[in-house]
């Protein structure tokens, strides 16, 4: 018996799609096909009026939710927390982001997500430690006390054997040759951020192997006609794929569509940079030891600077499709289906037969109004 989903349009490796149904069957997707082929008896119908069924998001930088900071706790029960937060607003698959800080909190994060890959808890990839080997310069809203150059303990800690994903954040300043091949070989993806590289310093590391940028234009040297730095390299080079912030504070929508028209669609992903307030109705949290309040819509701390944000991944959708001028489908990739492959979860991120009914409802606002896990609908 399965579930059989009948939606007004459904957003597939084709596009946008009406007429369609899709079957769900043992977490999976069974097929795709016209609604009166797939009908028949033993299947639970499940009709969505005026809604697009979607591929569940993929954020792979989620610092906290819920109310809960991984930082503040970096505890398989922290984990918990963050992933069942974004699972409700459609992210399905997330990546616990750990922001600079000392390494017994290091251990403990990646103790607690290893905990939580080992009793499949569904929509949970691996890790993200965004830091400590960033410039100081490009620190933002990092403590300067936690930023520093790896250490032979680090270096242990990140080519121990993992189940998931590991992403490393760095500034170009750490990405030597040595420690850019030992990840490599460890499978660490390598992203570069909070870095103040010059354009020669960004192609350097490029050349060494990183293939990702966090958060394009924040906390990074910016794009000059005759000093392109980090963000003109990185969207010169087509092996590179750039991630971004539209929450509508971060960055212009000028500059994403600039962007996403430099990368095209295989290069361009969004992240939340979600923090503890996302998801919740507070106004002020905790991060890295210092208050962030909400003003104007936007996460500053007590300096004034831009400290995370308070979205979830599925209120990008909007801003891309109104602000930026993305169709619904090329938001999608951006949210869904590139970051799914930078992460190397072929089993996600779209809709296509044989894949994980990992899927999301939206009503014609695009908001998310239902959320499938594996085939599992949440209440």
């Amino acid at each position: 018996m399965g579930t059989l989903l009948i939606p007004d349009h459904i957003v597939t490796r084709a596009g946008l799609q009406t007429g369609q149904a899709l079957l769900i069957e043992s977490g999976m997707i069974a097929r795709l096909g016209p609604v009166a082929d797939l009908q028949g008896p033993g299947n639970e119908e499940v009709r969505l009026p005026d809604q697009t069924l979607a591929p569940g998001l993929v954020d792979l930088q989620v610092n906290g939710g819920g109310g809960c900071l991984l930082n503040d706790k970096p505890t398989l029960e922290g984990v918990r927390s963050l992933v069942a937060a974004h699972q409700q607003s459609g992210s399905t698959t997330i990546l616990p982001t750990l922001i600079s800080c000392d390494l017994p909190t290091m251990v403990q994060a990646r103790e607690a997500v290893e905990a939580g890959l080992e009793q499949n808890l569904p929509g949970l990839a691996g890790l993200h430690l965004e830091g400590p080997f960033l410039d100081q310069s490009k620190r933002g809203a990092h403590a300067a006390k936690s930023l520093r150059a790896p250490a032979t303990e680090d270096m242990q800690l990140l080519e121990q054997a993992s189940q998931g994903v590991l992403l490393l954040t760095l500034a170009a300043s750490h990405a030597s040759d040595d420690f850019c091949t030992r990840m490599t070989q460890a499978g660490v993806v390598l992203s570069l951020g909070h870095s103040a590289a010059s354009a020669d310093e960004a192609n350097a590391a490029f050349d060494r192997g990183v293939r990702l940028v966090t958060h394009l234009y924040n906390a990074m040297s910016p794009l000059a006609h005759r000093d392109p730095g980090l963000v003109g390299a990185a969207l010169a080079d087509k092996r590179v794929t750039v991630g971004l912030i539209a929450d509508g504070q971060h960055v212009h929508p000028t500059a994403l569509r600039a962007a996403w028209q430099a990368k095209g669609e295989e290069r361009f992903l969004c992240v939340s940079d979600a923090i503890g307030l996302a998801g919740t109705d507070l106004q002020e949290a905790q991060l890295a030891g210092q208050t962030v309040r909400i003003e104007g819509g936007r996460c500053v701390n007590q300096e004034g600077r831009l400290a995370g944000s308070a979205i979830v991944l599925s209120d990008s959708l909007p801003i891309l499709v109104n602000q930026v001028g993305l169709t619904l489908p090329q938001a999608l990739s951006a949210c869904a289906t590139v970051p799914a492959r930078v992460l190397g979860l072929s089993d996600r991120g779209t809709i296509h037969p044989d894949l994980r009914a990992d899927l999301i409802a939206l009503d014609q606002d695009l908001a998310v109004k239902s959320v499938w896990v594996a085939g599992q609908r949440l209440s």
